[in-house]
């Protein structure tokens, strides 16, 4: 691509990803790394210094585009965070949501953390959930993104969160390896990856938004009809237009044990998966959110022991597979309204076997979104505040 372009930094759980897009309808990959997880005896955490050296890794080869960057802005997924002390530095590694112990929500997570290492908490000026915490990291400055702040059960005035941040500049590039990007603006958009992703839509009033990778999350616009359940969170104000939404586990039962089918070299690739998964004549489903898929030793053998059985790749797929749509009817229906359509994407849009599973359990039609709905809707936000245009 040529001309002058975006940086949306996406982090996903399983993979982060550098892109370039225009704020209209160009958007190209750049730069692919690992979110490493590291597990050790006290924990599972997020290895978060080799996903950010490999973060600065990717944007030092956007050195010789210098000139055709406008601004740069990160998202995430939410709820994990780092505690920083006076001087920036972490006082202890950044927790995974897959650890047990430790709880999902940040509010439950830090509880945690108080009581079992407390000498992490003692010196914390901060928590700076991962998106924020990139942010710092680039340009210096403490601030909690308004949408990761808001679904992370903490209250908003809670002494360690960082001033508030709501689609805005928040500072520039300031770190001594990015010395060719110094003073690109640094955008504190929607740090929330589903919240970047429905900001980027154009999904109506009437109609319900559906994110599918490792987690699913549906939402819609706020209205009278809506009842206000307490897993319904605010996504951005930028859009002039609150929603509540509604999540669950997605793909991530199935993306892992594709990860082991790759490993054993058996992986047949993602069309024969789906041809013969859709073949697949076993009954029945695999809820994603059984609490014994949620972060076993082996996603396989854990798939077969709650099934009951040996079960083979084709199978296996279907299962996990038409659970996830199993799921996300269900969040639909959660809603309580009637919808004109639902609108799905994310990676999971891309598969047409997935997609059909889903149309079956909606009360509504389906249409397909963007397959990088979170990318593209963090650069749609760089490009309104950089040109202070409400969405």
């Amino acid at each position: 691509m040529a001309g002058k372009y975006y940086v949306a930094i996406d982090l996903g759980a399983t993979s982060g990803r550098i892109m370039l897009g225009d704020g209209k309808d160009k958007l190209s990959e750049f730069y692919r790394f690992p979110t490493p997880m590291c597990h050790r005896e006290d924990g599972i955490y997020w290895d978060f210094e080799a996903l950010f050296d490999a973060l600065i890794t990717g944007l030092r080869q956007l050195d010789i585009r210098k000139d055709e960057l406008i601004s740069i802005s990160c998202d995430s997924w939410a709820q994990d965070f780092g505690l920083l002390d006076a001087g920036g530095d972490l006082t202890g590694p950044v927790f995974s949501y897959r650890d047990k112990g430790s709880e999902i929500y940040s509010a439950s997570r830090l509880a945690y953390i108080e009581q079992k290492f407390p000498e992490r908490i003692k010196n914390a000026v901060n928590l700076l959930h991962i998106a924020d915490l990139v942010h710092f990291r680039l340009c210096g400055a403490r601030r909690s993104n308004h949408t990761l702040a808001a679904i992370s059960r903490l209250p908003l005035d809670h002494p360690l969160l960082a001033p508030a941040a709501d689609c805005e500049i928040i500072g520039t590039v300031n770190h001594r390896q990015l010395p060719a990007l110094s003073g690109l603006p640094v955008i504190s958009g929607a740090g929330h990856d589903t919240a970047a992703a429905y900001a980027g839509s154009t999904v109506k009033n009437n109609e319900v938004f559906i994110s599918l990778g490792t987690w699913v999350m549906a939402a819609c616009a706020c209205n009278d009809d809506t009842p206000a359940k307490a897993n319904f969170k605010i996504l951005p104000l930028i859009r002039k237009q609150q929603a509540y939404t509604a999540g669950g586990m997605g793909l991530w039962p199935f993306q892992q044990c594709v990860k082991i089918w790759k490993a054993q070299n058996i992986f047949p690739g993602y069309a024969e998966l789906d041809s013969k998964a859709a073949a697949c004549k076993l009954d029945g489903f695999i809820d994603p959110d059984s609490p014994e898929l949620f972060a076993p030793e082996n996603m396989v053998d854990a798939v077969c022991q709650l099934y009951g059985r040996k079960l083979d790749i084709y199978e296996i797929s279907a299962l996990l597979l038409r659970g996830a749509a199993y799921r996300i009817g269900q969040l639909v229906r959660s809603f309580g309204r009637d919808f004109a359509q639902a609108v799905l994407v994310g990676g999971g849009a891309q598969s047409i076997f997935i997609s059909s599973l889903i149309s079956g359990a909606l009360p509504c039609k389906l249409t397909i979104g963007h397959g990088e709905a979170s990318a593209y809707g963090n650069v749609v936000i760089q490009h309104a505040v950089m040109n202070d245009i409400l969405l």
